[in-house]
């Protein structure tokens, strides 16, 4: 072998071995992932409405819908749901809904005291609640959608004092998951002010 075809054989795979760094320097970023979380609105003052300790529990959630990724379906008709790959809440959607509207009764002044279980003290009303859908609705008419059913019960005796489902959807500015994002809020603010309105009339 003369000296200029071993210099030919070590060329070629010094320029191969750049050419794949370049093109793995090329590859675009991996998106960043992005936390959501709820925002509702203040309550107006209502007055006590349960005079005595109200403990709120954590929604009862399953599948899809108990994880912190967001979902979403193509469009209303679909029973396809599918999850955003970067797009997750802040928190597992049943303690975030809980606390939101722990702090939404507190400040409509709902009952003498609002607990959750790890106080341990002793309860005179149980708050429970489930969510049914929670999800953003792709398509050429992008929405949000939740349904919720949300209860409060005495404690002694287990008497209920409310039950309700409730389910809304609400039109978002444009397709992007932030949208969605505002738009599932306004939805679960309307409910908000429903059970509210209920519980003052039940």
């Amino acid at each position: 072998m003369t000296m200029e075809t071993l210099r030919s054989n070590l060329v070629v795979p010094a320029a191969l071995a750049v050419s794949l760094v370049l093109a793995a320097c090329s590859q675009p970023p991996v998106p960043q992932d992005r936390y959501y979380r709820l925002d509702v609105p203040q309550a107006a003052s209502t007055g006590t409405i349960l005079p005595g300790t109200l403990q709120m529990e954590p929604f009862i959630t399953e599948g899809l819908t108990a994880g912190r990724a967001i979902i979403y379906v193509a469009s209303e008709s679909s029973t396809t749901m599918q999850e955003y790959n970067y797009d997750f809440w802040a928190e597992p959607p049943a303690t975030m809904l809980r606390d939101e509207l722990m702090a939404y009764l507190r400040d409509a002044g709902v009952a003498d005291n609002i607990v959750v279980p790890e106080t341990r003290a002793e309860a005179d009303y149980i708050f429970s609640g489930r969510i049914d859908r929670l999800e953003l609705i792709k398509g050429p008419e992008p929405k949000a959608f939740v349904e919720l059913e949300m209860a409060v019960t005495r404690e002694s005796g287990g008497t209920v004092i409310l039950v309700r489902s409730y389910d809304v959807t609400v039109e978002a500015s444009d397709a992007t998951v932030r949208a969605g994002v505002d738009a599932a809020n306004r939805a679960i603010t309307t409910i908000f002010q429903q059970f509210l309105s209920d519980l003052r009339d039940s």
